[in-house]
């Protein structure tokens, strides 16, 4: 018996590429570009000469029949591929099956190729891009990417762009989500659309900040800060000083604890590697929704794999966050010196299992934010730091 095809959900740039692909705006004889799948789910779907494409909903794309393998791909491009097994770059024959699910700027998208040849047109790609005067007639062909999740930077793009439009007679914004660094269909879909393949936004036609304000409100990039580091290192004391202070000066913020967390967010999840890992990355997606909206997340779980953590920081950056790693680096003697609940000594024993420092490995982060041994240190001046990291990187984020 032939097995189903296996789903898989890859990322928003391959999702707006078949969405192109799908609507002829690549041209009549354009093919499917390899996906990135990852190992387990390619291996699944090569035997079955088949896979199902759905979007972040899931909702059914397409069926790409025909598989072939043509290499593997980094570790880059889809979510949480295996550890140890880069994902495998497939291509096929897609069958369209289900409209994707509905995004923001939906219906400024064309469904089908349009000529443009004769209209006025304004190429935009970014918000430096949009002109501040708009000539009447004018289309302004925004490449950009719209979306309720993942980056929502598009979204702003869009929404100055049809600002601009508004002020000028017979203005029209048509938006195409254009996957990033990909010469060769960019130069396809302005042949399709009746352009030079070499057309460019044009330069100067105001600054940057110009652009930024004519965004409705502008909004203050969020943070998550992530603090890791061994059992008793005093990452949960330094994260609730940090957020009290905070808290004190005005600023709302939602501390993720990782006692809390286990309590109501990933209640039923054990302590095994597999569903640690599901803790941590549970943590990070909520971070990340809480500094979309700009708000100010502390995190503060053990989070002892290097990949994990990355995959975190790529959760808030994604959306549109700024991401600061704090590794509390207390050493172990000290957090053994300090635990009061004897599981330092019991994972010594063999009683429990896996146990981050003991039994189990703690990948020590390379490049963090800040690196901050408590030890004998008073706890005040340990959150010092931390808002001082906090703070530097806001400025950073600001003139950025």
């Amino acid at each position: 018996m032939v097995a189903a095809p296996p789903p898989v959900h890859p990322s928003r740039s391959s999702l707006d590429d078949l969405e192109l692909l799908r609507r002829g705006l690549y041209g009549p004889d354009a093919v499917m570009r390899p996906l990135a799948v990852p190992a387990a789910s390619a291996a699944a779907a090569l035997d079955a000469g088949a896979l199902v494409v759905e979007d972040a909903e899931g909702v059914p794309i397409a069926r790409v029949e025909d598989l072939q393998p043509v290499g593997r791909h980094g570790t880059h491009g889809i979510a949480s591929p295996e550890a140890g097994a880069a994902p495998i770059l497939v291509t096929g024959r897609p069958v369209w099956l289900s409209e994707p699910s509905a995004r923001p700027f939906q219906d400024l998208h064309p469904l089908a190729p349009e000529p443009l040849a004769d209209e006025p047109v304004v190429l935009v790609e970014s918000l430096a891009d949009v002109p501040s005067a708009v000539q009447d007639g004018a289309c302004l062909l925004v490449l950009a990417s719209t979306a309720l999740d993942g980056s929502t930077a598009g979204n702003d793009v869009v929404r100055a762009a049809a600002a601009a439009a508004t002020a000028a007679s017979g203005a029209r914004v048509v938006v195409v989500p254009l996957p990033p660094d990909a010469p060769e269909r960019r130069a396809a879909l302005l042949d399709t659309l009746g352009l030079d393949a070499a057309l460019q936004p044009h330069p100067h036609r105001r600054t940057s900040e110009q652009a930024v304000a004519t965004v409705e409100g502008h909004r203050a990039r969020g943070v998550v800060v992530l603090l890791t580091g061994l059992s008793g290192s005093g990452k949960s004391t330094v994260a609730r000083a940090v957020a009290t202070r905070l808290v004190e000066e005005g600023t709302p913020v939602t501390l993720l604890d990782g006692d809390v967390v286990r309590r109501h967010l990933t209640a039923g999840l054990g302590f095994s590697a597999a569903d640690r890992r599901t803790n941590v990355r549970r943590i990070g997606w909520v971070a990340a929704e809480v500094a979309h909206h700009g708000g100010v997340a502390i995190c503060s779980p053990i989070a002892p794999e290097a990949a994990v953590r990355r995959e975190v920081a790529a959760m808030v950056t994604d959306r549109g966050g700024r991401f600061v790693l704090v590794h509390v680096a207390t050493p172990l003697a000290e957090c053994e010196r300090r635990d009061r609940k004897g599981l330092y000594a019991a994972a010594r024993r063999g009683e429990i299992p896996d146990f981050t420092g003991i039994s189990a490995p703690y990948d020590v982060p390379d490049d963090p934010d800040l690196r901050l041994d408590t030890t004998g240190r008073d706890l005040t001046e340990c959150a010092d730091e931390v808002l001082t990291v906090l703070r530097v990187s806001h400025q950073r984020a600001d003139r950025a």
